[in-house]
Protein backbone atom coordinates (compact mmCIF):
# COMPACT_ATOMS: atom_id res chain seq x y z
CA UNK A 1 0.00 0.00 0.00
CA UNK A 2 0.80 3.30 -0.79
CA UNK A 3 -0.14 6.30 1.09
CA UNK A 4 -0.59 9.51 -0.77
CA UNK A 5 -0.87 12.73 0.54
CA UNK A 6 -2.92 15.22 -1.32
CA UNK A 7 -5.67 18.17 -1.17
CA UNK A 8 -9.24 17.60 -1.41
CA UNK A 9 -12.23 19.44 -0.52
CA UNK A 10 -15.36 17.49 1.41
CA UNK A 11 -18.25 18.93 -0.80
CA UNK A 12 -19.42 21.36 -3.69
CA UNK A 13 -17.84 23.88 -3.90
CA UNK A 14 -15.62 22.91 -0.77
CA UNK A 15 -12.25 24.24 0.24
CA UNK A 16 -9.25 22.65 -0.51
CA UNK A 17 -8.14 20.77 2.69
CA UNK A 18 -4.89 18.31 3.37
CA UNK A 19 -6.31 14.29 2.54
CA UNK A 20 -4.57 11.19 2.90
CA UNK A 21 -5.26 8.51 1.10
CA UNK A 22 -3.98 4.31 -0.04
CA UNK A 23 -3.42 3.09 -3.00
CA UNK A 24 -4.18 -0.41 -3.09
CA UNK A 25 -0.94 -2.63 -4.59
CA UNK A 26 0.09 -1.48 -7.74
CA UNK A 27 -1.13 -3.48 -10.97
CA UNK A 28 0.32 -4.79 -13.39
CA UNK A 29 0.19 -2.64 -15.62
CA UNK A 30 0.17 0.23 -13.53
CA UNK A 31 2.47 3.27 -13.02
CA UNK A 32 2.73 5.50 -10.17
CA UNK A 33 3.82 9.05 -10.44
CA UNK A 34 5.59 11.60 -8.26
CA UNK A 35 3.41 14.72 -9.01
CA UNK A 36 6.29 17.49 -9.62
CA UNK A 37 3.63 19.87 -11.14
CA UNK A 38 -0.09 20.22 -11.82
CA UNK A 39 -2.38 22.59 -13.95
CA UNK A 40 -5.90 23.76 -12.97
CA UNK A 41 -8.25 23.88 -15.66
CA UNK A 42 -12.01 24.92 -15.48
CA UNK A 43 -12.84 21.39 -15.72
CA UNK A 44 -11.63 21.03 -12.23
CA UNK A 45 -13.47 23.73 -10.91
CA UNK A 46 -16.87 22.19 -12.99
CA UNK A 47 -16.16 19.06 -11.09
CA UNK A 48 -14.92 20.86 -7.60
CA UNK A 49 -18.34 21.95 -7.64
CA UNK A 50 -19.81 19.01 -8.70
CA UNK A 51 -21.84 20.95 -11.86
CA UNK A 52 -22.00 17.62 -14.09
CA UNK A 53 -23.44 15.82 -11.10
CA UNK A 54 -20.67 12.89 -11.26
CA UNK A 55 -18.04 14.34 -8.77
CA UNK A 56 -17.22 11.83 -6.16
CA UNK A 57 -15.75 13.60 -2.44
CA UNK A 58 -13.63 13.74 -0.90
CA UNK A 59 -12.63 15.29 -4.24
CA UNK A 60 -8.88 15.94 -5.05
CA UNK A 61 -8.94 17.68 -8.67
CA UNK A 62 -6.06 18.18 -11.05
CA UNK A 63 -5.53 16.58 -14.22
CA UNK A 64 -3.07 17.80 -16.22
CA UNK A 65 -0.10 16.28 -14.29
CA UNK A 66 3.27 16.41 -14.50
CA UNK A 67 6.03 14.19 -13.03
CA UNK A 68 8.28 11.56 -12.45
CA UNK A 69 7.62 7.51 -12.58
CA UNK A 70 8.71 5.97 -9.56
CA UNK A 71 7.14 2.28 -9.65
CA UNK A 72 5.86 0.13 -12.70
CA UNK A 73 4.08 -2.67 -12.89
CA UNK A 74 5.38 -5.98 -14.22
CA UNK A 75 4.12 -5.66 -17.85
CA UNK A 76 4.36 -2.03 -18.29
CA UNK A 77 5.92 -1.16 -21.53
CA UNK A 78 7.66 2.16 -23.09
CA UNK A 79 8.19 3.61 -19.36
CA UNK A 80 10.73 2.65 -16.52
CA UNK A 81 11.65 4.51 -13.41
CA UNK A 82 12.97 7.97 -13.66
CA UNK A 83 11.36 8.75 -16.89
CA UNK A 84 9.11 11.58 -16.94
CA UNK A 85 5.73 11.80 -18.15
CA UNK A 86 1.97 14.09 -18.18
CA UNK A 87 -1.18 12.34 -17.39
CA UNK A 88 -4.19 14.29 -19.26
CA UNK A 89 -8.27 13.98 -18.20
CA UNK A 90 -8.17 9.91 -18.56
CA UNK A 91 -6.12 7.55 -16.59
CA UNK A 92 -7.20 4.19 -17.96
CA UNK A 93 -8.84 2.48 -20.58
CA UNK A 94 -9.70 -1.69 -20.96
CA UNK A 95 -6.73 -1.61 -23.84
CA UNK A 96 -8.36 -4.42 -25.80
CA UNK A 97 -11.70 -3.77 -27.32
CA UNK A 98 -11.71 -2.12 -30.93
CA UNK A 99 -11.94 1.16 -30.00
CA UNK A 100 -8.87 1.06 -27.45
CA UNK A 101 -7.17 -1.28 -30.61
CA UNK A 102 -7.66 1.26 -32.66
CA UNK A 103 -6.22 4.03 -30.99
CA UNK A 104 -9.12 5.39 -29.86
CA UNK A 105 -8.59 5.03 -26.33
CA UNK A 106 -10.70 7.78 -25.21
CA UNK A 107 -13.71 6.81 -27.06
CA UNK A 108 -13.75 3.19 -24.55
CA UNK A 109 -16.48 2.39 -22.87
CA UNK A 110 -14.85 1.91 -19.72
CA UNK A 111 -12.24 4.81 -20.11
CA UNK A 112 -11.49 6.46 -16.51
CA UNK A 113 -11.18 10.14 -15.86
CA UNK A 114 -8.18 11.51 -14.00
CA UNK A 115 -10.42 13.04 -11.88
CA UNK A 116 -13.69 11.15 -12.40
CA UNK A 117 -14.44 8.32 -9.35
CA UNK A 118 -10.61 8.89 -8.62
CA UNK A 119 -8.23 10.91 -7.29
CA UNK A 120 -5.95 13.68 -9.38
CA UNK A 121 -2.92 15.77 -9.43
CA UNK A 122 -3.39 17.55 -6.67
CA UNK A 123 -1.15 15.22 -4.48
CA UNK A 124 2.17 13.95 -3.88
CA UNK A 125 1.47 10.52 -6.10
CA UNK A 126 -0.99 9.63 -9.25
CA UNK A 127 -1.56 6.76 -10.19
CA UNK A 128 -2.14 5.67 -14.19
CA UNK A 129 -2.23 2.70 -16.79
CA UNK A 130 0.84 2.77 -18.75
CA UNK A 131 -0.69 3.71 -21.88
CA UNK A 132 -2.02 7.11 -20.59
CA UNK A 133 1.43 8.43 -19.27
CA UNK A 134 2.66 10.23 -21.64
CA UNK A 135 6.40 10.62 -22.12
CA UNK A 136 7.56 14.43 -22.35
CA UNK A 137 10.35 15.50 -24.81
CA UNK A 138 13.46 15.93 -23.31
CA UNK A 139 14.43 18.98 -21.97
CA UNK A 140 10.68 20.59 -22.00
CA UNK A 141 10.03 23.16 -19.04
CA UNK A 142 7.94 20.47 -16.82
CA UNK A 143 6.35 23.58 -15.36
CA UNK A 144 4.50 24.76 -18.39
CA UNK A 145 4.06 21.20 -19.81
CA UNK A 146 0.88 20.61 -17.69
CA UNK A 147 -1.80 22.68 -19.51
CA UNK A 148 -0.70 20.79 -23.01
CA UNK A 149 -2.30 17.51 -21.54
CA UNK A 150 -5.68 19.28 -21.47
CA UNK A 151 -6.17 22.43 -23.29
CA UNK A 152 -3.27 21.28 -25.89
CA UNK A 153 -4.72 18.35 -27.08
CA UNK A 154 -7.96 20.08 -26.90
CA UNK A 155 -6.94 22.54 -29.94
CA UNK A 156 -4.31 19.92 -31.39
CA UNK A 157 -6.79 17.06 -32.23
CA UNK A 158 -8.79 19.02 -34.37
CA UNK A 159 -6.02 20.32 -36.13
CA UNK A 160 -4.65 17.44 -37.18
CA UNK A 161 -8.59 15.76 -37.64
CA UNK A 162 -8.98 18.44 -40.47
CA UNK A 163 -5.67 17.64 -42.24
CA UNK A 164 -4.46 21.42 -41.38
CA UNK A 165 -0.55 21.70 -42.78
CA UNK A 166 1.90 23.80 -41.91
CA UNK A 167 1.18 26.61 -44.47
CA UNK A 168 -2.25 26.59 -43.99
CA UNK A 169 -4.01 30.06 -42.42
CA UNK A 170 -6.28 29.03 -39.25
CA UNK A 171 -8.44 31.78 -37.62
CA UNK A 172 -8.96 31.65 -34.06
CA UNK A 173 -11.75 33.14 -32.19
CA UNK A 174 -10.88 34.02 -28.64
CA UNK A 175 -7.85 34.21 -26.61
CA UNK A 176 -9.16 32.41 -23.90
CA UNK A 177 -7.10 29.32 -22.16
CA UNK A 178 -7.51 27.10 -25.19
CA UNK A 179 -7.12 30.24 -28.23
CA UNK A 180 -3.70 31.13 -26.79
CA UNK A 181 -3.02 27.37 -26.57
CA UNK A 182 -4.08 27.09 -30.24
CA UNK A 183 -1.83 30.12 -31.28
CA UNK A 184 0.94 28.27 -30.07
CA UNK A 185 0.40 25.17 -31.82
Amino acid sequence: MTTVNAFAADTAGGKLKPFKYELPELGSDQVDIKVHYCGICHSDLSMLNNEWGMTQYPFVPGHEVVGEVVSIGSEVKNLKTGDFVGVGWNSSSCMHCDQCMGGNHHLCNTVEGTIVGRHGGFADTVRSHWSWAIPLPEGIDLQKAGPLLCGGITVFSPIILAGVKPTAKVGVIGIGGLGHMALKL
